[in-house]
Order: structure tokens, then C-alpha cells, then sequence
């Protein structure tokens, strides 16, 4: 059932078994896994598409690192970031669940073989064959493509496979589910103010909502489960300050601490010997461009084994082939980016039509003014996929030291709901910059060493400047997984610390990022999760919506 928050009774108070904030690919999967056995309610702060009214309650301010603004990094409606999420699906890797002496504040409280049987049911959900992640075991889909792999026998590298979801649009994918009479009732347009705790804060109450035009409601629950993203949830556990000054969860002060992203640098310039048989499989600008829409949608990206991690020091990391263009530098090039930039913009940020128009006009004199090479660009980008472009560049995405010093904290300022904003310092260490320069000089020289590429001179290696390093959207750590209260806002079962019913989801529980994108793990976690909350609430559904408010189809488009 889904529902419009704006026209429920102002100050009603709504039960249920479950309360669960944020309809992602985190809330959205619990959601569903807990329906029919459990009363859920889903709040989503936004609609079923993007407007620009709700985005701005994403609104932030970047202290440390310059990456994009947090409300143009993620999407605040039904689906939440698999609106802006590119597919790719990698489950960490062994190591990286482990205490690696050579990674400050690594391990998780559990192994990966605890987490296995879920990542396997997480596949369904993402819209993926039930498929190995080893790259030898898709020889002959490889083969069948024409390409081949690297044969890094005795290298200090590895093949690593991704499987590209289509992707799934957890909104739009599971509408008809959630719609459902069976299944859960959602929100929309229904934004979480505050948690509500017991007066001494070992459990909480419910959640108080807000909408944008006014209304104030609540929603009492048995348990509570925050998976609204890296940077929402603990915005949230901050501004639930009723109980507790310092925010819900907050008496060790690492609520917001550890906040991470993937650093994502390109670096070294390599001519491929056989870019015709390679770039299919590890050239990312092809995904990029021309995304498949077969059984075997598959990339392979570079890494260094487990062992050369050990033996050098190194955190995890993946490199890609990125085709070199003859006009990737030019003024037409750059134009045409920044209108798809916009455009997308409008689709998943909901930018206003009047910016995005203002965006596009501004970049038509550039393009009309270097026309021919405007067309050159085009026909490149095009035909990208249909030609040999041999010259490429290393792109390397790093798993960043989880560093108490980045965080989340809140602003003065607030929002239109009068929620304080967001204040995100992403810092980088010393180590994560040593990493980048290690990882360009082990890179270049395996390849070298194989006979797969030969080096083109260009300046020297300046990625690891902050001008050049780009993020990935992947918000981590920031309610991070420990057993020890002292180490860690949530425990091995992603319980809030000291509270018996509040949980968290997500990627915000991340102890550490290895380097793959982060969907299929919180996706696994969020299905492990719902296991462990049915066994604690199992109960006949007998809830009820206290008010009937109009159907949702009524109310599609902005307030």
C-alpha cells in the first residue's frame, strides 16, 4: 500500500511492528523480506519521481575534501540512489573482512562466509544470475564475446569480475510489491524528524514525521530501522537529541565519524598491444557508454592479489582501462558533458527545468563555435564501442583508511522542516595518498613487465593532488559495525549500541569500504538483518491505518 503523508491527520499516531526510514535499496529489501509476517511501515522523504522541493532537503555544505554537493550525489525518492546507481556488483572480498595490521580500524565482527548465504539471495533482488564472481568460470561468455583475459599467471595481479545489474531501480522494480495488499505501507513524502526514545534511551518509540506542507505525525513501532544512507542516518541519530544531548547512539562520539567515500583518480597514460581483445571486458567508458542488455553482462577490473596486498601494505583497490579520445580534452568535449551532466540532473535530483535549460544554453556557444570539432566528438564518443582505440589511462578506485577525522556532523543551519543540515569532512590520509602513488607504479610496471601495454610519457603521477581525486557516491561508515560499543555505533546484528530495538542499514555500518560498489553488500546485510528481526517480532499482521487517507495518484507532483 502506498500512501501520501501529506494528507494523513495532522498529529495521528500510526502502529506498527516495524518502522523503517529511508526506501532504498536497504529499506525497500527489508521491507519486503519482513512483509506478510510483520506490520511495516516505510517512510520515504520523497515521491515517485524527483522534484526539486524534496532534493533540497538533501542540501549540505562540504568542508574538507571538495567532492559533489550531498544533494546531487543522491536521490530522495522512491528507490532512493538506485536512481543514480550504475550497476556495478562485486561482494567484498575475504580480505577484506579481516584485522589487517596494515589497515588502521579494519575488520568486521564476522567473516564473509557468515555473510555468503545472503549474498547469494541478494542477487535475485539486483537482477542477477545466480553466477560466480570469478572471472575463469565466464571463459567461454568471454570467449563468446570475442575478447579475452589478461594471463597474469605469476603477477602481482589479479582478475576480478563484476556482474553489472541492468540496474535495478528498486522504485520502479518493486512498485507492484509494495503496492500490494500483502505488502508493506509506504509513505511517501514523509520525512523523518526525529527518533523517538524512552526516556532513559535504551529503546526507542517510533519516529516523528514531517512533511512539507505542515503536517506532523508519528509513527510508534517495536522496532526501528534507519536505512535513509551514508550521510542521512546519522544526520538523523544526531538531531534525536531530545534524550540525549549529544544524539541517540552518540556517547562514544562516533556517531558521523569514519566517514568515507571510494577515491577515484586516473592516472598512467599505456598504449594496449591488443586493445581490440581487451577493452570489451576492462575498458569502463564502454559500460559507461554502451551498457548491455544481455545474459552476460560482465566487466573485469585489476587488483592487486591478496598476497601483493600483504606484502606491500596496500588496502584494496580496482583499476580500469579507460579509452583515451583524440578530443577528450577539447571545448566541445567538456560542453557535452557538463548538458548530459544537466539533464541527468533533471531525472534523478530533480533539478529545476529552469537551471537545467540555463545549464544547456550556457554550453551551446562552445559547441556551435568549434562545430566540426563538436561533431568529431560525437561520432567518437558513438562509435567508441565499434573501433580500436588503443591509448587509454589507468582508472583506480582505492579503499580509503577508515579515518576518525572525516565525518558527518550538523550545520546551524536548517533546513525547511527546521532539521539542521548536514556538514561533510571528508579527509583523506597520509597513507590513502601513498597508496594512489604505489598503485599507479604497480600497475604500469606489471602491465609493462607482461608485455600487455607499453607506457606513454606524460607529467608526473600528481592523482593523489585534491583537484584530481573524484568520489564515487558510495557514502560508508559513518554508524560503523564493531562489537565493542567503544569502536562502533552498531553491533554484529546492526543494533544501535545500548538500545534493545533500534537497528541501522545500509552502507553507514561499513567498518571498512574495500573497493567494490557497496549495493550488493548492504543489500545482503539488510536481507540478514530482516532474518534477525522476524525471529525477535514474529506476529500475526493486525495493524491498521488509524485515518484513510486519498490514494497517492492523486497527489504525483511537487507540494
Amino acid at each position: 500500500m502506498i500512501i501520501d503523508a501529506r494528507q494523513i491527520d495532522q498529529n495521528a499516531n500510526i502502529p506498527a511492528d516495524v518502522c523503517i526510514v529511508g526506501a532504498g535499496a536497504a529499506g525497500i529489501t527489508l521491507a519486503l523480506e519482513l512483509a506478510g509476517t510483520l506490520d511495516v511501515v516505510l517512510l520515504e522523504g520523497g515521491g515517485l519521481q524527483s522534484d526539486p522541493l524534496t532534493q533540497q532537503l538533501y542540501r549540505g555544505v562540504n568542508l574538507g575534501l571538495a567532492h559533489d554537493p550531498p544533494e546531487e550525489s543522491r536521490s530522495r525518492f522512491l528507490g532512493g540512489s538506485t536512481n543514480c546507481w550504475g550497476g556495478w556488483c562485486h561482494p567484498l572480498d575475504e580480505l577484506d573482512f579481516q584485522e589487517r595490521p596494515w589497515v588502521p580500524h579494519s575488520g568486521w565482527p564476522f567473516g564473509k562466509d557468515d555473510l555468503e548465504p545472503f549474498y547469494r539471495r541478494s542477487q535475485a533482488w539486483l537482477g542477477l544470475p545466480d553466477a560466480p564472481y570469478v572471472a575463469e568460470a565466464w571463459a567461454e561468455a568471454i570467449a563468446a564475446r570475442g575478447c579475452k583475459l589478461l594471463d597474469l599467471d605469476g603477477s602481482a595481479l589479479a582478475n576480478m569480475l563484476d556482474q553489472i545489474s541492468p540496474p535495478v531501480r528498486f522504485g520502479a522494480e518493486y512498485r507492484s510489491r509494495l503496492e500490494a495488499a500483502s505488502g508493506p505501507r509506504v509513505l511517501l513524502y514523509a520525512n523523518a524528524a526525529e527518533i523517538l526514545a524512552a526516556p532513559d534511551a535504551r529503546q526507542v518509540e517510533g519516529i516523528a514525521v514531517r512533511t512539507l506542507n505542515g503536517k506532523a505525525f508519528s509513527i510508534s513501532a517495536k522496532a526501528v530501522v534507519l536505512s535513509a544512507g551514508g550521510i542521512e542516518n546519522p544526520r538523523l541519530l544526531l538531531a534525536s537529541n531530545s534524550v540525549q544531548p549529544e544524539g541517540l547512539g552518540n556517547g562514544t562520539g562516533l556517531v558521523g565519524r569514519y566517514f568515507m567515500d571510494h577515491p577515484r583518480v586516473c592516472s598512467a597514460r599505456l598504449t594496449l598491444r591488443d586493445a581490440n581483445k581487451y577493452r570489451p571486458l576492462y575498458d569502463a567508458s564502454l559500460h559507461r557508454l554502451h551498457r548491455r542488455r544481455s545474459e552476460h553482462n560482465i566487466e573485469v577490473h585489476l587488483a592487486p592479489s591478496p598476497a601483493t596486498q600483504e606484502r606491500l601494505g596496500l588496502p584494496n583497490s580496482r583499476t580500469y582501462f579507460v579509452a583515451r579520445n583524440a578530443n577528450d580534452m577539447s571545448k566541445s568535449f567538456f560542453a557535452l558533458k557538463a548538458i548530459q551532466r544537466a539533464i541527468r540532473g533533471r531525472r534523478i535530483f530533480g533539478y529545476p527545468m529552469r537551471r537545467a535549460a540555463q545549464d544547456v544554453l550556457r554550453q551551446v556557444p562552445a559547441l556551435v563555435g568549434n562545430a566540426w570539432n563538436t561533431a568529431e566528438t560525437v561520432a567518437e564518443l558513438t562509435l567508441n564501442s565499434l573501433k580500436t582505440t588503443s591509448e587509454v589511462s589507468l582508472e583506480s578506485v582505492i579503499e580509503p583508511v577508515p579515518n576518525p577525522d572525516s565525518r558527518v556532523t550538523l550545520s546551524q543551519e536548517r533546513d525547511a522542516l527546521g532539521i539542521p543540515i548536514v556538514e561533510i569532512d571528508w579527509q583523506l590520509t597520509a597513507q590513502d595518498r601513498a597508496h594512489l602513488a604505489a598503485l599507479r607504479e604497480l600497475m604500469t610496471d606489471e602491465l609493462v613487465r607482461l608485455g600487455v601495454a607499453a607506457k606513454v610519457e606524460d607529467p608526473p603521477g600528481d592523482e593523489d593532488q585534491p583537484e584530481n581525486i573524484m568520489g564515487c557516491w558510495h557514502h560508508m561508515g559513518t554508524t560503523r559495525m564493531h562489537a565493542d560499543p567503544a569502536h562502533g555505533v552498531v553491533d554484529a546484528d546492526c543494533r544501535v549500541h545500548g538500545i534493545s530495538n533500534l537497528y541501522v542499514a545500509g552502507s553507514s555500518v561499513f567498518p571498512t569500504a574495500g573497493s567494490d560498489s557497496p549495493t550488493i553488500t548492504l543489500v545482503a546485510l539488510a536481507i540478514r538483518l530482516a532474518e534477525h528481526i522476524e525471529a525477535g517480532l514474529r506476529q500475526p499482521v493486525t495493524a491498521r491505518m488509524p485515518t484513510a487517507p486519498s490514494p497517492v495518484a492523486a497527489h504525483q507532483g511537487p507540494i
